[in-house]
């Protein structure tokens, strides 16, 4: 209420009931973001000396078909059977598995008030259900068995490797249902996530509002090498809008329909993927959780040093793990607490159509944990 009272941001079009992921950032919201970008500027375009563009929203299909986001830049939704409403659907699994587990924690906590008679096991479900108003449905009291409990969190630890079959076999296994309603959800489907549109009155020049700011970059990369005397390596960069038409849009900033990106792409040699600065970064330590760990069923970062990461193959080269190490010390300058940040490998099944390694940089917040950078080998 405070954030909204304040004005930092708020719904847009809220006095036309407004539309779900659509934001207007006030005076200190506005002001705040552009604190970011000047820092992320000067921290990654002005030292590392990249080439700045600023390039079209409006994409012709024809880029994105060959980019293959047409074809696979989707998520799974699933559909309550009754009232109609979407979900996405390893959002649902992962909130309905996470409200039991919280469940059965309170359940073995109201039975250790009754045995320590600290307080009365009403009480306690009555003190934590304030705290338990969760994207999952309310939390009931419930207990599970060891057994159930080591299940559900394997399944947790690599949520993201999971196909649409996959889903659908654990919608089926653990009776997942839309936690606001109680009905039975449909099998997931595949729904691609850009909003299409048309070029030019005749309607016949299809074109979407682009989903990323790498495409603009990519399709001037011959402009980007004879600017740069046809020297390699070099990296752009660049600063803008990006549109994604999100299934459920319902934690506030952090998914939503339009939004302002930063990213840089580095074109480097494939055969040689070395960088010259990477001696400057290869002490610093950062919390990894590669894709093997996650597989296993864990989900506790390992504090390693990139420089070993590398040399182990954890992380596959040089380049890629020198912009980890610079992300990481971006984060640190934004005042992201170290204990709240990990980085983690994305799984086989989850990895990006046009990505052959990739780890995203997320913080933990109390939606969990949740993605704010990505670094991908392309």
């Amino acid at each position: 209420s405070l954030v909204l009272k304040r004005f930092f941001y708020a719904q847009s079009f809220s006095i036309y009931n407004g539309v779900a992921g659509l934001y207007d950032f006030g005076p200190t919201g506005a002001a705040l973001q552009q604190n970011l970008i000047s820092l992320w500027r000067q921290h990654f375009v002005i030292e590392e000396d990249m080439l700045e563009v600023d390039c079209s929203i409006m994409t012709p299909a024809e880029v994105l078909k060959t980019s293959g986001h047409v074809e696979k830049f989707a998520d799974w939704m699933c559909k309550d059977t009754k009232d109609g409403s979407v979900m996405r659907a390893d959002h649902l699994v992962e909130a309905v598995l996470e409200a039991r587990l919280e469940g059965d924690a309170l359940a073995r906590k109201m039975a250790g008030a009754t045995i320590n008679c600290e307080a009365s096991p009403a009480a306690v479900a009555k003190t934590d259900a304030k705290k338990n108003k969760k994207k999952g449905g309310p939390i009931a009291a419930t207990k599970l068995d060891d057994a159930a409990i080591e299940e559900y969190k394997f399944i947790l630890a690599q949520i993201d490797n999971y196909d649409g079959k996959g889903l659908a076999d654990l919608i089926i296994k653990y009776d997942i249902r839309n936690p606001d309603t109680g009905n039975a959800v449909t099998a997931p489907a595949m729904f691609n996530l850009m909003f299409e549109s048309s070029i030019g009155p005749s309607g016949n020049l299809k074109g979407y509002l682009r989903p990323e700011t790498a495409q603009g970059q990519f399709v001037n990369f011959s402009r980007l090498l004879e600017f740069n005397n046809q020297k390699m390596p070099f990296a752009s960069a660049m600063v803008g809008r990006s549109f994604r038409n999100e299934i459920a849009p319902r934690q506030g900033l952090l998914r939503v329909r339009e939004f302002t990106m930063a990213e840089v792409e580095h074109y480097v040699d494939p055969n040689n993927k070395d960088h010259p600065r990477f001696d400057e970064v290869a002490h610093i330590e950062l919390p990894l959780l590669p894709s093997q760990v996650q597989l296993d069923g864990k989900t506790t970062p390992i504090m390693t040093r990139i420089g070993d990461a590398v040399t182990s193959g954890t992380v596959d080269n040089q380049t890629l793990g020198y912009f980890l190490a610079r992300i990481y010390l971006y984060l640190m300058a934004v005042g992201i607490k170290h204990e709240l940040l990990r980085f983690r490998q994305h799984l086989p099944n989850e990895m990006a159509h046009y990505a052959t390694d990739c780890w995203d940089a997320e913080i933990k917040t109390s939606h969990g944990w949740i993605e704010c950078v990505g670094c991908a080998d392309r």
